[in-house]
């Protein structure tokens, strides 16, 4: 059984395999495309640190399967729990972008990067939704996040209920750390929605399809309105 400490290190680890392989795919892929398709070859960067998280489970004999990527023992559940959970924390979001907007001068969550790259282009659409919606966010960052993240700082904190609660808050800390381009508004945000996710996981039975499936059907609704030059709600740019 892993020590706090190899937890730590292991944690460490997987984050170095995102930041190098964002590096290699920042210095030799993405400039090499179109401008549109830079940011969802870039995201690709997430899978750097599901594969060093694989690796470290392998060593112990483990996988994301026992993390929960296993099939669920109910199919209708899991989309009704993740139905719930997008709901849940599209209106949540709402909520916390009016009180950000009400006590601080915040700017809101900026997407910009996003509606430049795919407003209109339905190519650019079809992409993000692919490689960036479904692909590095709704399964990537589920894997990470509320896979090996959560279940190696639960290790890091001795295990309890407690243990349970505090890797909860810092997994999602640490996830909208990783969405600092969008903001203090969208780090807020995010962290937020890294909760929810992350309930939604212990709801369904330390299950990762339903944040999965919630996960990539918020990101669905947002990116959709961003290419149909929609406005997003509340205190979303």
């Amino acid at each position: 059984m892993a020590t706090a400490a190899q937890s730590a290190a292991e944690i460490i680890a997987a984050f170095g395999g995102l930041f190098f392989a964002s590096a290699i795919l920042g210095a030799l892929v993405a400039p090499n495309a179109v401008e549109w398709l830079q940011t969802p070859l870039l995201a690709l960067a997430m899978w750097g640190a599901v594969l060093v998280g694989g690796l470290f489970l392998r060593l112990r004999r483990s996988s994301y399967r026992q993390l929960g990527l296993a099939r669920p023992a109910s199919w209708t559940r899991t989309l009704v729990l993740a139905v719930i959970a997008a709901v849940g924390a599209n209106l949540g979001a709402l909520a916390l972008g009016i009180v950000i907007q009400a006590t601080t001068d915040w700017p809101p969550l900026d997407l910009t990067y996003i509606r430049l790259s795919l407003e209109g282009n339905t190519a650019a659409y079809l992409v993000w939704m692919v490689l960036v919606v479904w692909g590095s966010a709704a399964v990537g960052e589920e894997l990470f996040a509320r896979g090996f993240v959560m279940d190696r700082l639960t290790v890091l904190f001795g295990g309890s209920r407690v243990a349970i609660a505090a890797a909860v808050l810092v997994q999602a800390l640490l996830f909208g750390l990783l969405h600092a381009i969008q903001g203090p508004t969208g780090v807020l945000i995010t962290a937020f929605v890294g909760v929810v996710l992350a309930i939604t996981y212990y709801a369904s039975g330390r299950n990762l399809w339903a944040p999965i499936i919630a996960h990539g059907l918020m990101d669905t609704y947002g990116l959709t309105l961003i290419f149909l030059g929609l406005p997003l709600p509340g205190h979303l740019n």
